[in-house]
């Protein structure tokens, strides 16, 4: 199964968990899930952690908490939390040409 490559440009809706406030000594406790709406501006790959980063530019925020997710703001989120509920609402023109952009960076086929 081929994992969709997101980029610059693309248009997203993903679903993620949403936990209590971290607190020192304390455990986090999952209290529902938001979907948010948005295009990705801009991604990051940190070779320090091995995580991939998104920022998005926020179109719309439903469900738990959603009022701390600002339309039009911009919010930063890991590919390990957009990726499993994610759905493409749309590609830019120019999607496979940032591709194999990406590729030359990388590495990497898509």
């Amino acid at each position: 199964m081929n994992r969709i490559s997101l980029t610059n440009g693309c248009k997203i809706e993903f679903t993620e968990s949403v936990y209590t406030p971290y607190e020192e000594g304390k455990v986090s406790t999952f209290i529902g899930e938001r979907t948010i709406t948005g295009r990705i501006i801009s991604e990051d790959y940190s070779k320090k952690s091995g995580y991939h980063f998104f920022t998005i530019h926020v179109y719309s925020c439903i469900g738990t908490n959603a009022y701390l997710v600002e339309k039009g703001s911009k919010i930063v989120r890991r590919g390990t939390v957009v990726y499993p509920k994610l759905q493409v609402i749309s590609f830019p023109d120019n999607y496979q040409l940032l591709l194999e952009e990406k590729e030359k960076r990388k590495g990497k086929t898509y």
